[in-house]
């Protein structure tokens, strides 16, 4: 986010898209309001695209083993969590497993 912020020019847009995100304490506030930057914010639409999204993981033609860092089984959620949020040990993307 810092890079956008000092990549964007004066009076320039950012969107930002995707689902809930943690709080980020070190927004750059002085910057946005220096530049007069607009900043526009909204869900993703995961939900009319996810059946073919997960269609193209399913033929193959998509293959996510190069985000997907850790798989833990559904009783580890709390450590996934941890893990993700403060990005310890290399993790990336963290995938939950039902029933193991």
């Amino acid at each position: 986010m810092l890079a956008c912020i000092s990549a964007v020019r004066r009076g320039g847009f950012v969107s930002i898209l995707g689902v809930y995100a943690t709080p980020f304490d070190n927004f750059p506030l002085g910057q946005i309001f220096d530049k007069g930057i607009i900043i526009q914010a909204g869900q993703a639409p995961a939900h009319k695209h996810i059946d073919k999204l997960m269609q193209y993981v399913s033929n193959g033609d998509v293959k996510l083993d190069d985000i997907i860092t850790h798989r833990l089984p559904l009783s580890q959620a709390p450590h996934g969590y941890d893990i993700f949020r403060h990005k310890k040990d290399g993790c990336v993307k963290v995938v939950l497993k039902p029933g193991e």
